[in-house]
């Protein structure tokens, strides 16, 4: 039989291509989801460039009828799949304090889990997939799909970034592993066995390297007010149809985002004026870098730490005698209008904090560091490469380094802190992470590929909801062709050894 491949498809389009060519290079059946707008939808009915056997568009599901929620049923999927359900969904960002434009009811947000799961179980039953293949998730609604499949031990192929360090970036931005766990922070082998079924795929130069803390591009503001423009101008039928654009009339969106450039403006004029822009005077410090909010790190990965302002109050109340807390945020926030003021200034106002301003480059607040504790950023990984030990509150990359110490629990930080500034890096240990990792991972153009999805088929690469020109499309698959066969190559790989 013909092993069967479902797809989760959003607006990564990247991952329709890699449908297309796993199909054209593989004997198999292929299904998917589409979670997308109202005017791509209409291409990916009609389109003809990948066999699908069935497909699902997620939001022609969704609320469609007006009910009680099924408590029982709920309760049933929670302990049927052990998934705590309103962990996951609460810190979603439409159904929490992100969502400016709309508040969710509690009937709402369950109705809409019951309505997605009782989607999923029933295609589930129907198709009986053999393999999952998405890119890791990023909201409740395909985070709680990949852990029913999880559950259902569906073979389950989640394409995502290393965290490995190179060339004065944070980490590769071309570099790629297979997982069906993201992060799981195995043990760090001794030895590293060569497979010698793994096929060697070129290894050409890539040079669009883009670091975790690169700052989007000056024509980025021009391509958002191209994109604002669109949709003042385009009758979208989202915010009927799809719950995630509930709220979103032209009104309201033309005033959140007036006023959203007045804030940005007044946040940077504060940063400048009032944020450390050299690292210190010689007194040591532990390094606690800011994650980017909204992002998947926090609401998904690290659900009990979203408030980064009370983790920064319990390291500072944490700290050694004679030690300061530097604290720097995410340059990335630049696309989300800075962080307020009023949070900026409750950090400055704590004991022995500094905050520093985010143009600083990190890699040197790392190396003047005495330790670095992350919530689950890869700046903990980096640190190591910079002979630095670092603390971390929830699971980072594939494997373990003897230098992160993960938390078992908050209550153990002062004591984890006293521990790991005097913990010393072994250079063997970082040898044998590169091994390892590197073992798991290949070389990938998919985020050049991702970028120039964004800029063809998105307005500004922000306004989503334009039709799919097919012969556009097309084109894309012909200036990718060696990139998508190689992509597709190591996905079969890879279902060919779990097949074994």
């Amino acid at each position: 039989m013909k092993p069967k491949i479902f797809f989760w498809l959003d607006n990564v389009y990247p991952h329709f291509g890699l449908a297309k060519f796993i199909q054209d290079n593989f004997d198999c059946e292929l299904f998917s989801i589409f979670d997308i707008a109202d005017k791509p939808k209409i291409f990916f009915q009609k389109q003809k460039l990948v066999n699908f056997s069935k497909t699902w568009f997620y939001h022609d599901h969704i609320l469609k009828s007006k009910k009680t929620p099924d408590l029982e049923y709920l309760k049933s999927v929670e302990e049927k799949y052990n998934i705590p359900l309103l962990l996951i969904a609460l810190n979603d960002r439409f159904f929490n304090h992100f969502n400016e434009f709309y508040k969710f009811s509690s009937d709402e947000i369950l109705l809409i889990l019951e309505d997605e799961i009782k989607l999923y179980e029933k295609i589930l039953d129907d198709v009986k997939p053999d393999f999952l293949i998405m890119f890791e998730t990023h909201q409740q609604h395909n985070h709680i799909f990949y852990e029913i499949c999880k559950a259902r031990n569906i073979k389950i192929l989640l394409t995502s970034t290393t965290r490995i360090p190179s060339q004065n970036k944070s980490f590769h931005s071309d570099k790629f592993y297979l997982t069906d766990e993201i992060d799981k922070f195995l043990p760090l082998p001794d030895t590293i066995q060569p497979n010698s079924n793994r096929k060697k795929y070129s290894e050409r130069k890539i040079t669009n390297y883009k670091s975790d803390e690169s700052i989007p591009e000056s024509g980025s503001i021009l391509k958002y007010f191209s994109a604002f423009l669109k949709f003042l101008s385009t009758n979208d039928t989202n915010v009927e149809s799809h719950f995630t654009y509930f709220g979103r009339n032209k009104l309201k969106v033309l005033i959140k985002v007036f006023f959203y450039e007045l804030r940005k403006k007044y946040r940077e004029s504060f940063m400048r004026e009032k944020l450390d822009i050299k690292i210190g005077d010689g007194q040591p410090f532990v390094y606690f870098p800011l994650h980017q909010e909204q992002e998947r790190i926090l609401l998904i990965g690290a659900p009990f730490y979203t408030n980064q302002l009370e983790v920064i109050e319990h390291i500072s109340k944490s700290l050694p005698i004679g030690y300061k807390l530097y604290v720097k945020d995410h340059p990335v926030m630049d696309v989300r209008g800075w962080r307020g003021v009023s949070e900026m200034k409750k950090i400055m106002s704590l004991y022995n904090v500094k905050l520093l301003h985010y143009s600083i480059d990190s890699d040197e607040i790392i190396k003047k560091s005495s330790l670095v504790i992350s919530i689950k950023g890869s700046s903990a990984i980096q640190a190591a490469f910079h002979n630095k030990p670092s603390i971390i509150f929830e699971n980072i990359g594939l494997y373990q380094l003897p230098s992160i110490h993960k938390l078992k629990c908050i209550t153990e930080l002062p004591d984890a802190i006293r521990s790991s500034i005097k913990k010393e890096v072994n250079s063997k240990d970082l040898e044998k992470y590169l091994d390892a990792t590197k073992y798991d991972t290949f070389e990938s153009s998919y985020m050049q590929i991702y970028d120039y999805f964004q800029e063809e088929f998105k307005v500004g690469g922000y306004y989503s909801n334009v039709e799919i020109d097919s012969q556009k499309m097309m084109n894309v698959f012909k200036k990718f062709n060696e990139e998508f066969t190689e992509l597709a190559l190591i996905h079969i790989e890879k279902i060919k050894e779990f097949l074994k």
